[in-house]
């Protein structure tokens, strides 16, 4: 009796491993025709991509590549795989104060940062090429123009950057030469373009800075890095007065609106905790929720066609509670998984504050959009301003008898300097 109790703890663990064992099996088994049935984790890990095909090849197996790839690929699909990764990072977290995934950076008083952004931030200083600038801002005037001209009102957008909004709050010890430079003033040079120019937009940056002292919280959440609704708000406050068209309609309204302070973080409030994959994220922290203004009813909803990037989502939701919420198309420029540029298409209806409908993203439906749309939204990001393509996927959709652009100007970015996919693991 006392041998079989001394063995209890080779049996149980025995147990475990040989269930471990048949739910491989039968998760292989049920895969293909009845995938409902696999067993899975009830959490899913946020942010993680899909395996690669295995390259099933002489040369590959070989090299370990193959092998390495299958068992990547069957770590993957284990059930308990998303649990461990996230008792891991909550390790990492709770005992160390680090981050699990590679991209997030844990700045004070468990501000997240994604890392690109103190990178870019941090690397500000040299002088960007006049010729570059010039040409950027001669095409934002140049699209302004053509969109009036078309009878539609059009607003240019600049969206801040948390690494630029709230350095105070990057980790203890980090080195960041453009801030000991005092270089950080990256949008002066873009702003005189636009001054020279006469060219009315929405500096979202100046604007946030100088209402910061007028709310109880900031305008970037503790663990999102997209600006809040309360900040996009502002922002499309003011875009919407710029939207005015030469009779001076106004095609969205004049978008005002309600707020109230919440302490339960979801959505893109929550993002970058959310790609933490922890096990016990701590979503209480100050967020904004928006409420509709009060108003008559529309004669039909005004049709915005918006082109950006990721921080047009929260624009987007803001909108949705206007008195007239606008049908969005949002032509989404980023970087694709295979670290190339490309476009996503979107299109939410009136009051939707979800993606919305994923459609075609073909460059050659643009100009059909905007063709049917009231207003024109245009946003880029300070940190990687005149870098994508939105601006030239615009200009090329207004102008379509246009002299073909360069080759690195076919929907490829103009800078060095491009956002990553976020990745929440890397095996």
């Amino acid at each position: 009796m006392r041998q079989s109790l001394a063995r209890l703890p080779i049996f149980a663990a025995a147990s475990v491993i040989f269930f471990y064992f048949l739910s491989v099996l039968w998760n292989a088994a049920v895969e293909r025709e009845h995938p409902k049935w696999r067993l899975r984790s009830a959490k899913p890990l946020a942010g993680v991509a899909k395996p690669e095909p295995l390259d099933i090849s002489t040369r590959a197996f070989l090299s370990g590549s193959l092998q390495k790839s299958a068992s990547t690929a069957l770590g993957r699909s284990l059930w308990v795989f998303p649990f461990s990764v996230r008792a891991k990072n909550q390790l990492l977290f709770s005992l160390f104060g680090v981050s699990g995934a590679p991209n997030i950076v844990i700045g004070r008083d468990g501000q997240l940062f994604e890392r690109f952004y103190i990178d870019e931030f941090c690397s500000r200083g040299e002088a960007p090429d006049q010729n570059v600038i010039d040409r950027w801002a001669d095409r934002v005037a140049a699209d302004r123009a053509t969109v009036h001209a078309m009878g539609k009102g059009f607003a240019y957008v600049i969206s801040p950057s948390k690494a630029s909004y709230a350095p105070q709050y990057f980790p203890k010890g980090a080195h960041c030469p453009a801030l000991a430079a005092r270089a950080t003033d990256k949008l002066a040079p873009y702003r005189a373009a636009l001054a020279a120019r006469a060219l009315p937009h929405v500096d979202a940056p100046a604007l946030l800075e100088t209402r910061r002292a007028n709310y109880p919280l900031g305008f970037f959440p503790r663990g999102g890095t997209h600006w809040n609704l309360l900040g996009a708000a502002l922002a499309a406050r003011e875009a919407t007065r710029l939207m005015a068209t030469g009779e001076g309609a106004a095609p969205l309204g004049l978008y005002d609106f309600d707020w109230t302070l919440s302490h339960e973080a979801k959505g893109t409030d929550q993002d970058l905790l959310e790609l933490l994959n922890l096990l016990w994220p701590d979503t209480h922290y100050p967020v904004a929720e928006l409420a509709a203004k009060s108003a008559g009813p529309c004669a039909r909803a005004p049709r915005l066609t918006a082109l950006g990037g990721s921080f047009v989502r929260q624009i987007i939701v803001a909108l949705a509670s206007a008195p007239c919420p606008p049908e969005v198309d949002y032509w989404f420029s980023m970087r694709l998984d295979t670290d190339r540029m490309g476009l996503i298409r979107y299109h939410t209806q009136p009051g939707e504050i979800d993606k919305g409908e994923r459609r075609d993203a073909d460059p050659a439906q643009l100009r059909e959009s905007l063709e049917i749309a009231d207003a024109v939204l245009l946003e880029e990001n300070e940190a990687q301003i005149g870098a994508l393509s939105q601006v030239d996927n615009l200009w090329r959709a207004l102008h379509p008898s246009a002299e073909t652009v360069a080759s690195d100007e076919r929907g490829q970015p103009s800078a060095a300097v491009v956002r990553p996919a976020m990745r929440a693991y890397s095996p």
